[in-house]
């Protein structure tokens, strides 16, 4: 299939495509016109990307993970696994960001209290 049809059955922008093709995470072959061709198996490849992307992992997480994938060997455990790791990270940038937060509002706490004494 043409890398337009990859697109229209996976849902991912040629342009985005061509990234994963230039990262190395999917194949396709050259006809003689220039065409890129591309197999069946490379739609499932390229749904996995897409939602692992969708879940905030990075490329080269997922060029990591991917070859397992693409061979069977990645196991519902390992991506539970991950997926909780990942979910940990995000709740202790949650908690940086909450921290960062009491410190803005304490901050405004003390501006206004200055305000109301310089009056």
């Amino acid at each position: 299939m043409r890398i337009s049809e990859l697109s229209a059955k996976t849902q991912v922008s040629v342009h985005r495509l061509r990234r994963y093709e230039a990262d190395g995470l999917i194949e396709s072959q050259r006809l003689p016109n220039g065409y890129r061709v591309y197999d069946e198996k490379t739609v499932q490849h390229v749904i996995f990307i897409a939602m692992s992307r969708e879940m905030g992992f990075s490329l080269p997480f997922i060029a990591d993970y991917l070859p397992r994938f693409k061979t069977g060997k990645l196991s519902a455990k390992d991506m539970i696994e991950a997926i909780r790791q990942r979910v940990a990270d995000i709740d202790q940038v949650i908690a940086e960001h909450q921290a960062q937060r009491k410190k803005l509002i304490d901050h405004i706490g003390w501006f206004k209290n200055k305000q109301r004494k310089s009056k």
